[in-house]
């Protein structure tokens, strides 16, 4: 019975509990991952779809990592009914994996490392790149950050980007399926289409360096350019994160959008909105932001006032509103939510010679960056 019983408790702490159940310190101790911790992400970079174009030489796997074929050039891969039909063979698995040895596959016009796993579900299919985090850090720095910015700031970018992967994956996986979306949903990823020397050495140079909390990986958000003042957590989204506080930042003036204008006709907001007329436009501000837009005695939270209007043309949520004739000017400072790491910010501070230790301390207080592997 005692037999029977330690059994069950090894399987149960083996098998069955999520990740985060492990002891993070033995994985952030520098002598390599726990057993609770695999060294992949799976990013989905196509769901719901019907057919995608594949090319590569790679073997294909099904689920049960036996090998069941195999593809030289470009193919169709597409779903069939009990199936997933690759060029002209239908392979009877909810799941194939394609795994080339020496060339990156390429899935439509982008080209990826690491596997290409496939699964059918609801007679569609969900494309994932499964792949080493060093590997997707590489091909997110340059979609996250302006190439041409020094390699203090890019190494602080792969910082920020391994931590927030390492975090999602562990405690916020967006699917079961795969860990993170390649957009803005989590963090803009690409494949190999935008690295590049600099890119690739900020990720080596910072290898396996994730933001820490006390014991867990940092919770991490970041903006492109703050206007002159970082913005709480319990500010911005009624949460008091102790890393996520009120500063001010002196680095980011040469964002393009450190100080911004826009001009809107009155019908144009109206139409936005979907109100009937925008005669008076008037914001609330919190203590460093704006809180909500009022618009002919209308709330609108300012988020939402900025996706309908336009994030391309709010840039963030720190403005003042005047009104011109049938026009209101919109007079803002900083691009983006306004709360942790200020891109242009860690940019400007690399450019006076500090390093991504320095940016990271600047702006997420209390934190401390420690080697996961």
């Amino acid at each position: 019975m005692l037999l029977k019983k330690a059994f069950f408790l090894f399987f149960l702490f083996t098998f069955v509990l999520p990740v985060y159940a492990f002891d993070i310190d033995e994985m952030l101790d520098g002598n390599g991952l726990s057993s609770g911790f695999t060294h992949f992400l799976r990013i989905g970079i196509k769901t719901d779809i019907v057919s995608f174009s594949l090319e590569g030489d790679a073997h294909v796997f099904n689920k049960k990592e036996r090998a069941v074929g195999e593809i030289q050039g470009r193919v169709k891969v597409s779903a069939e009914q009990g199936g997933i039909k690759v060029g002209n063979r239908v392979f009877k698995e909810e799941m194939v994996k394609f795994t080339s040895e020496l060339i990156p596959l390429k899935v439509e016009e982008r080209m990826f490392r690491g596997e290409i796993e496939v699964y059918l579900k609801n007679a569609k299919l969900i494309v994932v790149n499964k792949l080493d985090i060093e590997d997707y850090v590489k091909g997110v720095i340059n979609k996250e950050a302006i190439p041409s910015w020094p390699v203090e700031a890019k190494k602080t970018q792969a910082v920020l980007a391994r931590t927030f992967a390492v975090y999602q994956k562990m405690f916020n996986p967006r699917s079961e399926f795969f860990d993170l979306a390649p957009t803005v949903l989590d963090q803009v990823y690409d494949g190999l289409g935008k690295e590049d020397v600099t890119s690739v050495e900020a990720v080596n140079a910072t290898r396996g360096e994730i933001v820490t909390l006390g014991s867990d990986p940092a919770k991490i958000y970041f903006h492109s350019t703050c206007g002159g003042t970082i913005s709480s957590s319990a500010e911005i989204w009624k949460k008091d994160e102790p890393h996520l506080q009120q500063l001010q930042c002196p680095y980011c003036t040469k964002s393009s959008l450190y100080r911004w204008k826009r001009k809107i006709k009155a019908a144009e907001i109206a139409k936005k909105l979907g109100v009937k007329s925008a005669k008076s436009v008037s914001t609330v501000r919190g203590k460093t932001r704006v809180d909500s837009v009022v618009v002919d005695g209308k709330k609108f939270p300012v988020n939402k006032f900025r996706e309908l209007v336009g994030f391309s043309v709010i840039w963030s949520n720190d403005f003042t509103v005047t009104k011109s004739g049938s026009d209101f000017i919109f007079s803002g400072k900083g691009a983006g939510h306004g709360v942790g790491v200020c891109q242009w910010g860690m940019a400007g501070m690399a450019a006076q010679g500090k390093n991504h230790y320095e940016i990271l301390k600047f702006y997420l207080k209390g934190i401390e960056v420690r080697k996961m592997y």
